[in-house]
């Protein structure tokens, strides 16, 4: 959740000129890394997911999800985690069913009218579905540039996306060569887990899936330790899943009957 807004010193914040924009195009996209801090204005922005939070509710009429994303202007530039060169996204809904249910690292957002600050030293966007801001989500696994999500009931996408659209497919290729989705200090390798004292993350490669019931799967997963163990997964919480895929398990607990 965010935390209370810092004050800003400067009296007279000067604003960033806008790029200029084609005839007859309504939205204008900026870099992660080159978005003005001093303008107040909404902001329009692409950025490729490397971390996401499920849906949920914070108040009576509120429902909340979090993001960490990246782009070419700004990401984990030397591999490490200590770079910690990413944007977080925060977006609030009324209705749960106005969220994004991020599945796939790697897939990529468009955010629109959302609003910049700066927030535990990290640029935070946020972005208020009641207020006129929405998000659309594309996947990178094929050439398709329709969403595959959205808020609202329809997703525009304007013809100078088309580039734009491409060009961060193939650099989420060249990124993930060479960075890891995860790294190694943000998981437990199975064989620790039993020893875990409170709950842990778990970086696994689903070996095959049992149907239990209309509800719910069983996957049989493993990691790098070669120990294989099992946990369930609700098939309406995490669509989609099938064996041979690598997924990050947060928040896991040991239970003795299912090892």
């Amino acid at each position: 959740m965010p935390g209370p807004r810092a004050a800003k010193k400067s009296s007279t914040p000067t604003k960033s000129a806008p790029a200029a924009k084609a005839k007859g195009q309504k939205y204008e996209y900026t870099e992660l890394a080159k978005v003005s801090l001093t303008n107040s204005d909404p902001h329009n922005v692409y950025g490729i997911i490397i971390d996401a939070t499920f849906p949920h509710k914070v108040s009576a009429d509120k429902y909340v999800c979090s993001l960490k994303i990246v782009d070419p202007s700004l990401h984990s530039k030397g591999g490490k985690a200590t770079d910690n060169d990413y944007a977080t996204v925060v977006i609030y809904a009324k209705r749960f069913e106005d969220l994004p249910i991020a599945n796939k690292v790697g897939d990529i957002i468009r955010l629109h009218r959302a609003t910049l600050r700066m927030y535990k030293n990290q640029r935070q966007f946020n972005v208020s579905t009641q207020w006129n801001g929405s998000w659309a989500v594309f996947s990178t696994e094929d050439n398709n540039f329709a969403p595959v999500f959205y808020s609202g009931k329809r997703a525009t996408f304007e013809k100078h996306e088309t580039t734009l659209l491409t060009t961060l497919r193939k650099w989420v290729g060249t990124y993930f060569a060479s960075h890891d989705g995860v790294t190694a200090d943000l998981y437990t390798p199975l064989k620790n887990a039993k020893a875990a004292d409170k709950d842990f993350d778990v970086v696994a490669k689903i070996l095959s899936i049992f149907e239990l019931d209309e509800f719910t799967n069983e996957l049989k997963i493993a990691d790098a330790t070669g120990d294989n163990w099992f946990v369930l997964a609700l098939k309406l919480k995490f669509p989609g899943l099938r064996a041979g895929q690598v997924i990050r398990i947060r928040s896991a607990t040991y239970d003795e009957t299912s090892s």
